[in-house]
């Protein structure tokens, strides 16, 4: 698929200052964004989603019924980097919460899993994405998570990958859903830099992605 919140992921690589890669989707609609990332050999399974943390201080999530999100791999036995990747999967979350609905404001949980000046950004590309009467709808997977300490400050650089060969965008008045023939543009490869702050919460300060990432497609 590839979304037309192409733009938006445009903005998101440009406001973190970092490299985007960005190709047009198969069919004959290319209204839809594309995903890439890290290499799996086989299809991704279902796993439980965030917004089912018994954490008492887990966000809660307003993701409307046609969007599904599955997540594999991302339970690490290793206790270093069980929060990172656990917040990760927040992060991933609270950025199809914030396309689910034509937004005229930063959302709560942008605001919480991003730092002020990225979470800033992002909002105003989330803004510009509404503007097109478009929302994100159908299943998104998430998988071959990895952690890497990067030694300075404590932060580390959580990457993985995404699969929205079966993730369109919908009109957000008519409910028409422009799907699109899947291709190798409906894999991405999310790179985020994230540092715990004084609320403990694991915040993206820096990320980037690829569209197309050969390394994410899986069969």
């Amino acid at each position: 698929m590839t979304r037309t919140s192409l733009p938006l992921a445009v903005a998101l690589a440009a406001s973190a200052g970092l490299l985007l890669s960005a190709c047009g989707g198969g069919g004959s609609n290319s209204d839809k964004i594309q995903s890439s990332a890290t290499t799996p050999t086989s299809a991704p399974a279902t796993t439980a989603s965030p917004t089912q943390a018994a954490s008492p201080n887990a966000p809660k999530f307003d993701l409307p019924p046609d969007i599904i999100i599955d997540f594999k791999g991302f339970d690490s036995t290793d206790p270093k980097w069980k929060d990172p990747l656990r917040d990760a999967q927040y992060v991933a979350t609270a950025i199809l919460e914030a396309q689910s609905k034509i937004r005229t404001s930063e959302t709560p949980n942008v605001k919480r899993y991003f730092n002020g000046l990225q979470g800033a950004k992002f909002a105003d590309s989330v803004i510009a994405y509404g503007k097109s009467g478009n929302v994100a709808t159908g299943t998104y997977h998430y998988y071959k998570p990895s952690v890497k300490d990067n030694g300075a400050g404590g932060t580390v650089t959580v990457t993985y990958c995404e699969d929205q060969r079966k993730a369109y965008d919908k009109n957000a008045k008519t409910g028409k859903v422009h799907v699109t023939t899947p291709s190798l543009s409906d894999f991405r490869a999310w790179n985020f830099g994230m540092a715990k702050d004084a609320a403990g919460d694991w915040q993206v300060y820096q990320y980037k992605w690829l569209q197309g990432a050969q390394q994410c497609q899986v069969a």
